[in-house]
């Protein structure tokens, strides 16, 4: 007896190839047949006008602390995630001293924007070597699988102490200490290395984060280590990926020389690089030169892969997360009431005059630098974003700008944004695009994900709490790319499939997942496509010390398993926890 039978769904089976009206049988955790199947099953899927596609998995998460806490993995667990792997950016919590954990915290809450309070109660440091962490890990079960990297800024503190926080030169000793550990990590498990240049990632405390200036040597004796394991990709954010976002634009040569360098990583590890790829407005086709000279690499045989998103990437803003009025002292009145009791006082109108009146509060300002420089970036880009409303655009045409709104209503665009935020039960939501949509769209995206070279990555799913939601990605895939852009060109649903699972899998070397055929680990989707849809985001309090995040969810999610385990049934969760610690290169990594 088979233990389940998806029944009469097309498959898209993660290979790329077109879909295919098939049952699908498991048994054990594993696939056992695809095609027709007969006999009898303890649980029968219908998925007779459905897609049945492999698990997603998430390269890119930001889950290192909230693993320690949380089982569920939401905002991933929401959209068809069946592994996710963290450890990203260069950032993280092992290995490392007692005397550094604060410093860790500052370097995380800085780059991903998770708050110290919620790392300082989440964290219980039960660790002090990465293989310690893992160990940690693999004592919790979740509803899905995860991996994870070891990162450099915690393995530097850990060897150089506050000489790593200076960002002075590893000696040879030091640089000999950092390959034997990252060996140690590898064969504990990690998938892998990363590590960041990117000078705009920062510390709370305003700091770079350590690694960042590291000198070649360094990176490519790391790189050997890891590669010397056998396994292991080599995930890294590269100098100047963000444009002149923050700062000046590094420029065309810096950036060759950017990506000289990923190839020297390559050649020297003899393993898979991934690095981040975005489009910016300072130079628009950065993009293109850089997915060229990794085509050329990988032509000459190296595993060199862009690691893309599939949207504009910014901020969300409302009344809940962050707005250009917080600041502002006759709203800063209200700000700890309840968001029912605020948006009543907020509609007073002489509060409504007086907020909109006022400048940011020189006190308030001087408290949070940081926050109001970040207040003033959204002010100067007041102009551009963008109401959202139901259903979702994520690519809105000009005439959905807040400025253009704002003239046809014939009122200034403070006072267009205030009513916007207000109206309603006061969730509603707008979006700022500063990546991925130069010239108002979503051309250049298209063209990144069309790639075979480029991978589909950057969800960022644990970090960004309060401005972002990208771990809604697969969904937004499927429902957007799949179906519904109408700017453009869209991409075929075997080509997204493939992106979010079998590519990532080889990416990953994760043999037993990523595509429907009999052996395969039955991480598997089923999904209405045609009623597939993204929810409005919206801000809970559900983090340690009831601490805000942004979620997003989904309608269309018929089941999702887990090594054959549903653990999303009618798009809700059914309580199981099949999910377990990966220990790359490691053969018990197989089965929960």
């Amino acid at each position: 007896m088979h233990d389940t039978v998806i029944r009469g769904g097309t498959v898209i089976d993660g290979t790329g190839n077109a879909g295919f009206v098939a049952d699908v049988a498991i048994s054990n955790g594993v696939i056992t047949h695809v095609g027709a199947v007969t006999g009898p099953a303890r649980e029968v899927i219908d998925a007779q006008g459905a897609i049945v596609t492999p698990g997603f998995i998430d390269v890119h998460t930001h889950y290192d602390g909230q693993f320690l806490w949380d089982d569920r993995l939401d905002p991933s667990f929401s959209h068809g995630v069946t592994t996710a792997i963290g450890g990203n950016c260069g950032v993280g919590f092992a290995p490392v001293r007692p005397e550094h954990r604060t410093a860790l915290i500052e370097l995380m809450e800085g780059v991903e924007e998770i708050p110290g309070v919620v790392l300082d109660e989440g964290l219980d440091w039960n660790w002090t070597s990465f293989p310690d962490y893992l160990n940690r890990l693999a004592e919790r079960q979740y509803t899905m699988d995860i991996a994870s990297h070891i990162t450099h800024a915690p393995l530097r503190v850990f060897v150089m102490g506050e000489r790593a926080l200076r960002h002075e030169a590893a000696t040879a000793d030091d640089v000999a200490q950092m390959a034997g550990l990252v060996r140690e990590a590898m064969d504990a498990g990690a998938v892998g290395f990363s590590g960041a240049r990117l000078i705009e990632h920062l510390s709370s405390k305003g700091d770079n984060v350590p690694g960042t200036f590291a000198d070649d040597d360094e990176l490519l004796t790391i790189a050997k280590a890891m590669g010397e394991s056998g396994h292991g990709t080599f995930q890294i954010i590269p100098l100047g990926g963000v444009g002149a976002v923050m700062y000046d634009q590094a420029g065309r040569d810096a950036r060759r020389a950017e990506h000289d360098r990923i190839v020297r990583i390559a050649e020297v590890s003899g393993r898979p690089l991934t690095y981040s790829l975005v489009q910016f407005n300072s130079d628009s086709t950065d993009w293109q030169m850089m997915v060229e000279e990794s085509e050329r690499a990988a032509a000459a045989g190296l595993p060199i892969t862009p690691q893309v998103g599939a949207r504009g990437v910014g901020a969300m803003t409302m009344l809940d997360g962050y707005h250009i009025f917080m600041l502002r002292a006759s709203y800063h009145e209200v700000a700890h009431l309840p968001l029912a009791e605020r948006v009543a006082a907020l509609r007073n109108p002489d509060r409504r005059a007086a907020i909109l009146a006022e400048q940011s509060d020189p006190a308030l300002v001087a408290q949070d630098l940081k926050l109001a420089a970040f207040i003033d970036t959204l002010r100067g880009r007041i102009g551009g974003i963008f109401p959202m409303t139901l259903p979702l655009n994520y690519e809105p045409a000009a005439e959905g700008k807040l400025e253009v709104l704002a003239a046809q209503a014939g009122v200034p665009m403070e006072e267009y944004l205030y009513d916007h935020y207000c109206a309603g039960d006061g969730s509603n939501v707008c979006a700022s695009h500063a990546l991925n949509f130069a010239g108002g769209g979503l051309d250049a995206t298209y063209e990144m994900l069309r790639r075979d070279i480029t991978a589909s990555g950057l969800a960022d799913g644990g970090a960004h709490m309060k401005m972002i939601c990208d771990a809604s990605m697969p969904t937004f895939m499927l429902s957007f790319w799949g179906r519904d852009r109408s700017r453009g060109p869209g991409l075929p649903l075997e080509h997204i499939v493939r992106k979010l699972s079998a590519k990532n899998a080889e990416l990953y070397g994760l043999d037993d997942r990523g595509r429907i055929a009999p052996g395969m680990r039955a991480d598997i989707n089923v999904i209405d496509h045609q009623r597939l849809e993204l929810h409005m985001p919206r801000m809970t309090h559900d983090l340690p010390m009831g601490s805000a995040r942004l979620l997003q969810g989904s309608t269309g999610y018929i089941a999702t398993m887990v090594g054959g385990c549903i653990t999303r049934r009618n798009d809700e969760e059914t309580g199981a926890r099949p999910g377990r610690l990966i220990r790359a290169g490691q053969a018990e990594a197989a089965l929960a």
